[in-house]
């Protein structure tokens, strides 16, 4: 759990820093293309074009869209194909002949592919001082996953088929949903690890399904 703990402080500061030294639309609206509603309406495609604090909203044939309502809370969306790398904090394998359920922290690395929607809400608020204005952001993602990992190999968790200890290096694979609230993004993740070399016929969690706790940070 120690290192577990000590890997998502890391990884959370990696995340912060990437999101304080780029201007990524992932984050933040940015100009580019959005679908765009108000409370009430459905959304529409619009092209929008950002000036320090105002946002500039214009139709796919480039005239300036007039808001619906005016100071009401505006939605916009975007969705796109999602690029991470991926570690999983902690990995849930369900008990075995020889051994009960387990919690592993063990090293992994994965690259996530996916499809993502980026969810923006801008708040109007009325204050003695004027009208605040205030952005927030949320994500969605799905997809698969695969990369590399290190796992205990011993005589528990090969049925006392060998004598040795060492740590093993698995092939790892599966499908994860994650949910982001701005540069952070972490969900839980369905998959299966496959040791590579000569006790894979014997580990006990060969091909066996696992569930684990995600961390992303995305790339694209």
């Amino acid at each position: 759990m120690m290192r577990a703990s000590i890997l998502l402080t890391a990884l959370i500061l990696i995340l912060q820093s990437c999101a304080t030294l780029t201007d990524s639309p992932k984050y933040q609206l940015a100009d580019s293309y959005y679908e765009f509603r108000q409370s009430g309406s459905s959304y529409k495609k619009v092209f929008i074009v950002t000036d320090q604090d105002s946002i500039k909203i214009y139709s796919l044939n480039g005239e300036p869209l007039d808001v619906v309502i005016p100071s009401a809370d505006e939605y916009f969306r975007k969705r796109s194909f999602d690029v991470d790398v991926m570690t999983i904090l902690m990995k849930y394998r369900p008990s075995q002949p020889s051994l009960p359920q387990q919690l592993s922290t063990n090293f992994n690395g994965n690259v996530y592919l996916g499809y993502r929607t980026d969810r923006f809400q801008l708040d109007f608020e009325k204050t003695p001082a004027g009208t605040r204005k205030t952005l927030r952001h949320t994500a969605i993602t799905y997809g698969i996953f695969g990369g590399l990992g290190s796992t205990a190999v011993n005589p528990w968790t090969t049925n006392n088929n060998i004598t040795d200890e060492y740590d093993g290096v698995v092939l790892s694979y599966g499908f994860a949903f994650m949910a982001g609230i701005n540069a952070l993004t972490v969900g839980v993740g369905l998959g299966w690890d496959n040791l590579a070399g000569r006790d894979k016929d014997v580990w006990i969690y060969q091909n066996k399904p696992w569930l684990g706790l995600t961390l992303g940070l995305n790339l694209n």
